[in-house]
């Protein structure tokens, strides 16, 4: 079936859409005004740096860190640099995917000590803090155990029928969103950390 120009951009459409929208493709009806050239071009501009991204001496060093530590010696083989860069990018990613419950969730509580001793080190008091409050709400006074099922025996959110888990989930809610907030601050201190101790090339 022949395609059909947009009425108002030009982008080819498929005739059922042209039908439906008064000759007009669906970002048109959006209220997207943009050209078809100038959509090109965002697309474009967004594969670049998505490309760049992935080439980026900070995305090559981190997935290379990562391989070090799952596929070749261990977190305990890596220079205290590399430590430090891998504890807070884990506890980002961490954080930013899922909350503070998947950092404990996950093999990433395991250090979560070492984590707290990194951010002390670094000076970020802020982030500090959420980590602190986040053990409290979901571990109270117990100490967090290294070992995954251990831990996630213990969490006030590992199971609904814990009768602290809707209290922990809120705090935990609250805590996340502070976090993010602070994503820009913690940003700059892990790129003043690989600058510091020379982890990759800046740019």
């Amino acid at each position: 079936m022949q395609r059909l120009p947009c009425t108002r951009c030009g982008d080819s459409i498929h005739p059922d859409t042209a039908a439906s929208n008064d000759g007009l493709c669906m970002p048109c009806v959006r209220g997207n005004t943009r050209s078809i050239g100038e959509r090109r071009e965002e697309h474009r501009q967004r594969r670049e740096a998505e490309r760049a991204d992935r080439e980026s001496p900070e995305r090559l060093y981190w997935i290379a860190l990562v391989d070090r530590v799952y596929k070749g010696e261990g977190f305990e083989s890596l220079s205290h640099g590399d430590q430090l860069y891998y504890l807070l990018s884990v506890l980002s990613g961490e954080v930013h995917n899922g909350g503070f419950d998947q950092f404990f969730s996950n093999s990433s509580g395991n250090h979560y000590r070492e984590t707290v001793d990194a951010l002390q080190e670094i000076g970020d008091t802020v982030a500090l803090d959420l980590l602190l409050q986040a053990k409290a709400a979901v571990f109270g006074d117990a100490p967090v155990p290294a070992n995954r099922v251990a831990r996630f025996d213990l969490m006030r959110t590992a199971s609904e029928d814990h009768p602290e888990y809707e209290i922990a989930n809120q705090v935990l809610d609250g805590l996340d969103r502070r976090f993010w907030s602070h994503a820009e601050q913690f940003g700059a201190q892990l790129e003043n950390l690989a600058a510091s101790h020379q982890l990759y090339k800046m740019t």
